[in-house]
């Protein structure tokens, strides 16, 4: 590609950048990621760095690890970018600065220190007064304060993406580990059976690189010969993340367990989880979920037994049955878990549920408002779920 204005401009559109300073003839094209999900954005960085320097002697371009340990070494790094940013390039042509892994741009002491905003507003006085048409600025970064001023500019004037972790609190957060397993498992040639990929996706991490990394290892423990993922196959190589001891929670609430629950709650708090993401995460999907699966199995007769037949009737339900289906992102009915729930809602009585979801709620509003120690409250808690 030659250098002309027209060229760099079809480039820079074409790469999904904006311009700086519309309203002058100086183009300087500016690319955020961020978010929390690390892997997620240092693949989606790489892509771009790749795509950036295309074509580009290894010479033209700068790689700055910006993942610092304090204020000073912060305000070191941003000198040490805009340096760069400064520096022509060797040979003519584009050249690419990016300031990789940055960690002080979240709401940190680190990223509140007045050092790094000092030197964070020299940066964007830098960004602001315009840069050379040829040279381009690549920020990845895990955390990310939206708040905090240069943030905002960044936000303004460069073409960026957000990558998160799914909120395992919020109703539907399953579906949104789909297209990346679908991608791996492809790529290999595998596939999951439905059981087994139901239990892959609570035993799992919701990072995406420890998702990639349990699929590499059932890989080669499928072999060539086999590609079909069985729940054994689950159970005997996914060891229990995070999000899988929540899931675990929730059957043993299901199952009236509370021995089993209160061991996996100690677990989690022990490894430094919080009480309120285990009560919003676990507890109150899990009741509501019984309640409302216990309500529709009798009211409509509803058989947990196949989940195909089961969801073909849920889809068919009068609106104001439907209204107790939890959602999913996107809006549509999430029946998995009303379906696991449904299998075990029998051994409930509807009253008992309604006043243990109202205590549920109770324990909700003091593990915020009350100095009550939060073990004990999820503990009561588990042993009047199953009472």
């Amino acid at each position: 590609m030659t250098n002309t204005p027209f060229n760099k401009a079809y480039f820079m559109i074409s790469c999904g950048y904006g311009f700086m300073g519309s309203s002058t003839l100086q183009q300087q094209a500016i690319h955020l990621v961020f978010g929390t999900d690390e892997g997620m954005v240092r693949e989606k960085a790489s892509g771009i760095f790749a795509a950036l320097t295309e074509g580009t002697n290894e010479f033209s371009h700068e790689i700055l690890e910006a993942a610092c340990g304090d204020s000073d070494e912060a305000a070191q790094l941003v000198r040490q970018v805009m340096e760069a940013l400064r520096t022509l390039p060797f040979f003519p042509g584009r050249k690419v600065v990016w300031m990789k892994n940055c960690n002080f741009l979240g709401d940190s002491v680190t990223g509140r220190s007045s050092t790094t905003e000092a030197a964070l507003d020299s940066f964007r006085q830098l960004l602001e007064s315009g840069l050379g048409p040829d040279v381009l600025l690549l920020i990845s970064a895990s955390e990310f304060d939206k708040r905090r001023s240069f943030n905002k500019f960044l936000l303004q004037y460069a073409a960026s993406e957000e990558l998160n972790k799914p909120d395992i609190t919020k109703a539907g957060w399953e579906g949104s580990l789909m297209p990346l397993i679908n991608k791996e498992t492809a790529a290999r040639g595998m596939n999951f059976d439905s059981a087994a990929l139901e239990l892959f996706i609570h035993r799992v991490s919701e990072s995406s690189r420890q998702i990639i990394s349990e699929i590499e290892k059932l890989d080669l423990y499928l072999g060539a010969d086999r590609r079909t993922v069985m729940p054994e196959d689950v159970e005997r190589m996914v060891p229990l993340t995070r999000t899988g001891v929540i899931f675990e929670i929730s059957r043993a609430l299901e199952n009236k367990k509370s021995d089993a629950a209160i061991s996996l709650i100690d677990f989690q708090l022990e490894r430094g989880e919080n009480a309120i993401t285990i009560m919003r995460a676990a507890f109150i999907p899990t009741l509501r979920n019984l309640l409302a699966a216990r309500l529709l199995c009798d009211a409509f007769n509803l058989k947990p037994t196949n989940f195909k037949e089961f969801t073909a009737r849920i889809s068919s339900l009068p609106s104001y049955a439907a209204a107790l289906i939890p959602l999913k992102k996107d809006g549509t009915p999430n029946a998995y878990p009303l379906f696991l729930a449904a299998q075990n809602a029998s051994k409930f009585k509807t009253e008992r549920l309604k006043q243990t979801l109202k205590e549920c709620m109770k324990a909700d509003k003091a593990l915020v408002s009350s100095s009550l120690d939060p073990r004990l409250i999820l503990h009561r808690l588990a042993i009047c779920s199953a009472s």
